[in-house]
């Protein structure tokens, strides 16, 4: 059994850790709050451009665009990973960044003459690729600590310039998606050309009446879609890290708690143990000098 001393220490020790991890769970409480309206507060736009969109389903086979036509020829793949600038958030980021890998090894395998490139948006995907010696393109890390749609533009500008100037021939997402507090979907998909579901029925009824015309349009709304949809990944993807941090470091304190309670039972048996020992000294010594 350690001596008092030693305990005395282990006990301090989980006191400092659990005032640590319980400040940093109410921190993260905030933040997830705030990132949980932010999604509230931008869905209701997210919902309109979806819903436009969907509307002009019919019109996608007869209308060609840079944004949803497929190469003939794909030179150069992008995959953006988005993951956190922080640790101590639980699994977050090595289930995102072994997700994304294990996506990156699948293309390569279909894609087998094409160039893979990383774009890694959270300091910790950055590292996590860089050492496994595949090419990342550094970005702007700052965007997660405040997410706006300012920042985000800046980002798709650069992103949707390179596709349209054909220096990559398509762009796939990867990123954890908020479900609740305590869980996430890692999440694939092709974010460029762009995947629409078109509808079967090309009926008239179907069909609204677009002014000048449908190509003019949708030149116009696909633009709006992409920056609608990067935001909503990136807001997603914050979300759903601060859920993460907040549940890992709730675990973390209660675990703290636990052990706390084992150290001073653990002491409360040593000091006892020690008292007994002095006892059991001082009854032999009086025992002793009664006998001489």
């Amino acid at each position: 059994m350690a001596n008092l001393k030693e305990i005395r220490t282990r006990i301090a020790s989980v006191a400092s850790t659990r005032k640590i991890t319980s400040a940093m769970k109410m921190v993260s409480a905030a933040k997830f709050k705030k990132a949980q309206n932010n999604i509230l507060r931008f869905r209701p736009f997210n919902e309109q451009i979806n819903n436009i969109l969907n509307h002009l389903n019919g019109y996608i086979d007869s209308v060609k665009t840079n944004y949803t036509s497929e190469r003939k020829e794909i030179k150069h793949i992008t995959l953006l990973v988005i993951t956190s600038n922080n640790s101590m958030c639980g699994a977050f980021n090595s289930n995102i960044i072994k997700y994304a890998f294990e996506k990156y090894n699948e293309i390569k395998r279909n894609y087998p003459s094409a160039r893979i490139s990383i774009l890694a948006l959270g300091k910790k995907g950055e590292e996590a690729f860089l050492r496994k010696g595949l090419e990342v393109f550094p970005l702007n890390h700052k965007i997660l600590d405040k997410p706006s749609i300012k920042h985000t533009k800046e980002f798709f500008n650069e992103v949707l310039s390179n596709y349209l100037q054909n220096k990559t021939d398509k762009i796939y997402l990867a990123y954890n998606r908020f479900r609740s507090a305590a869980s996430q979907d890692q999440v694939f998909e092709q974010y460029l050309p762009i995947n629409i579901n078109k509808s079967d029925d090309k009926t008239s009824l179907n069909k609204p009446i677009i002014e000048p015309n449908p190509t003019q349009l949708l030149e116009k709304i696909l633009p709006y879609f992409l920056l609608n949809k990067l935001h909503s990944t990136i807001l997603e993807s914050i979300a759903a890290e601060h859920g993460a941090r907040m549940t890992a470091m709730h675990q973390a304190t209660e675990n703290a708690n636990t052990l706390h309670q084992q150290l001073v039972i653990e002491y409360n048996k040593a000091r006892q143990a020690s008292i007994t020992n002095e006892i059991l000294e001082i009854v032999s010594g009086a025992n002793a000098l009664s006998q001489e």
